[in-house]
């Protein structure tokens, strides 16, 4: 498998992370997430946008950014999934630093990782499944699509343990999201 890490196109099991990523010492980064069908990507542009306001809420400068719909496309080419359904994971961290609170130097690149892979829906997802409703205990800046993501991981968790398929969160009598799934 092709992945994109800083910049190069290289083989996904050859990426090795410092461990003093910032994203891996304080789930300092952002990811999106996007569905292609059929190899066609679903709203690139709108995805681009909103990983670029989630970069912009945490100041994070990736200079990259406005080049995702190219990233996008030639992971799907790379991976083969041209014409099939694939999720595309791209995370960008504010890079590898000393482990401080505060922001690293300016000079400090991000990290920058992408990678496609096919996907199928849970079975079933269309017409409805199991849920069951949990608080929403996140951080009140669920706006930024941020790394952090453990309150997701244990009420999924929750959810699997229940027999369910989806956990998802309420917060102030409002339903806010799923765990890994949108509420329309």
């Amino acid at each position: 498998m092709i992945a994109y890490f800083n910049g190069s196109w290289v083989d996904h099991d050859s990426i090795a992370v410092s461990p003093e990523d910032r994203g891996f010492l304080f789930a300092d980064g952002v990811y999106e997430v996007i569905r292609a069908y059929g190899g066609r990507p679903f709203a690139v542009a709108a995805h681009t946008a909103r990983l670029a306001r989630s970069l912009s809420e945490i100041r994070l400068a990736w200079p990259a950014a406005s080049t995702l719909p190219g990233v996008v496309e030639r992971l799907l080419a790379e991976n083969g999934l041209a014409d099939r359904d694939a999720l595309i994971y791209v995370q960008i961290t504010r890079g590898a630093a000393p482990r401080k609170h505060r922001f690293p130097a300016a000079d400090t690149p991000p990290t920058a990782y992408a990678v496609a892979r096919t996907w199928s829906p849970t079975p079933g997802l269309a017409d409805g499944v199991a849920a069951i409703l949990v608080p929403d205990t996140r951080w009140a800046r669920c706006d930024i699509k941020s790394v952090a993501l453990l309150a997701n991981v244990l009420a999924h968790q929750q959810a699997v343990e229940a027999g369910a398929a989806e956990a998802v969160f309420v917060r102030d009598g409002v339903v806010t999201e799923g765990t890994r799934t949108n509420v329309c």
